[in-house]
């Protein structure tokens, strides 16, 4: 073997021994790389399953609906006068914030632009309101002292109230003066004695502090 050709082999051996170790570099920089890839789905897949276990339950004070201008529209919070007495609520609100609906723990108010609608625990209460935000009107129908009772009252003393038992009607004006019809309790000022009439009475009082007997039938 010449010189020559001793030399062009050491070439060819030199030039696979290069490409041999460009394609192990590529090889460990591919697995390195799978590796990478790898480990970051893994974590990505975890993450994934955490905010997914996480999303399923969301814990807050508060929690607003607010339409395209910013303003609440829908409030979902609890509502604490003192730190033991807490109750729920939901609240619907008109553009303006004022509440339209709220929802809350044995109480369901409607509100409108002369009046408004309340489930109070035991009894339904509407009020109309006229140029001012005290109301000129409450209607009540609920449970009463001795059973059932609907009553109306204005916005000053007069009322109009019925009870189911003892069955009986009362009525009072603006002056203080009321009127019974039917069963009514009656206290005989001298002995002190409390007796009921029964349900064709009629019996007027006063409107002195205390509410004197003016006429009676029978």
């Amino acid at each position: 073997m010449t010189d020559i050709e001793l030399t062009k082999r050491l070439e060819t051996l030199e030039r696979d021994n290069r490409r041999l170790k460009r394609l192990a570099a590529a090889g460990f920089a591919l697995v390195a790389a799978l590796g990478v890839i790898y480990a970051a789905s893994c974590t990505s897949l975890r993450r994934m399953s955490e905010a997914r276990s996480i999303s399923q339950k969301i814990t807050a004070h508060e929690f607003d609906v607010v339409d395209g201008t910013g303003k609440v529209r829908v409030k979902v919070a609890v509502n604490c006068l003192t730190a033991t007495t807490c109750s729920p609520g939901i609240s619907l609100f008109d553009p303006n914030g004022k509440a339209l609906t709220t929802l809350g723990a044995g109480m369901l108010t409607i509100s409108g632009e002369g009046g408004e609608a309340s489930v109070l625990d035991d009894r339904i209460q509407f009020a109309r309101f006229h140029k001012g935000a005290k109301p000129d009107v409450t209607a009540r129908l609920g449970s009463g002292s001795g059973g059932g009772s609907l009553s109306l009252l204005g916005n000053g003393t007069n009322y109009a109230l019925v009870n189911a038992d003892p069955p009986g009607v009362e009525i009072q004006d603006s002056k203080g003066y009321t009127m019974n019809l039917g069963a009514v309790n009656l206290t005989t000022v001298s002995t002190g004695v409390t007796s009921q009439t029964s349900a064709d009475s009629i019996v007027m009082f006063g409107n002195d502090a205390k509410h004197h007997l003016i006429w009676r039938a029978p």
